[in-house]
């Protein structure tokens, strides 16, 4: 059994442009929607590795897009569950970087603070139900490979060490690769 996690290509929406917050808010909702930038490319050649592979992709276009670029096809399940952890957004009288938004953010968020998005709590509980659900289908299909997220690859990456799940290579760049096979003890989901 094998599960291959690949980020997502650079997104065509990505750039790092000086924001207020409700700037942000909106550089975040164009982030989600965009595809991947026409110069972010691969630097693997999909199709030869990871022809016999059971295909799943987030729903967010970025992580699509990817799928249909490394592999020249769409992926086999398409699902909401393998989104990206939400970037929140806080109200806050400054003006940043986005990317710093995204870190000064992210931090309060995984501090506690809410807002009107998924929580850390509930983004991690679904982190471990995406890992479950990605072993049951590597279980049943053998091998599977999943177009997602920085953020949600990290969090399931734990998961799978937990479920027994070997580590054999780590890379959290855009388009990198993260691949788990089964251990040496059997990987179960309660």
């Amino acid at each position: 059994m094998q599960i291959v996690l690949v980020r997502h290509g650079k997104p065509e929406k990505s750039q790092n442009i000086r924001l207020g917050s409700a700037g942000f808010a909106n550089w975040v909702r164009n982030y989600n929607h965009s595809m991947v930038a026409n110069a972010s490319r691969p630097n693997i050649v999909f199709t030869d590795s990871f022809d016999d592979y059971y295909v799943v992709s987030s729903d967010l276009p970025r992580a699509v897009h990817s799928c249909e670029i490394a592999l020249n096809k769409s992926p086999d399940l398409t699902s909401a569950l393998y989104r990206e952890m939400d970037i929140p957004r806080f109200k806050l009288p400054f003006t940043l970087n986005a990317w710093t938004w995204v870190y000064v953010n992210r931090a309060l968020w995984t501090v506690g603070k809410t807002g009107p998005f998924e929580s850390y709590r509930q983004a991690k509980i679904r982190a471990k139900t995406a890992a479950q659900e990605l072993i049951t289908i590597a279980q049943k299909e053998g091998k599977v490979i999943v177009f997602a997220h920085g953020y949600l690859n990290l969090h399931m990456r734990k998961h799978f060490r937990n479920y027994g799940l070997k580590q054999i290579c780590k890379s959290s760049q855009s388009w990198g690769v993260t691949a788990f096979e089964s251990g040496s003890r059997e990987s179960h989901v309660n």
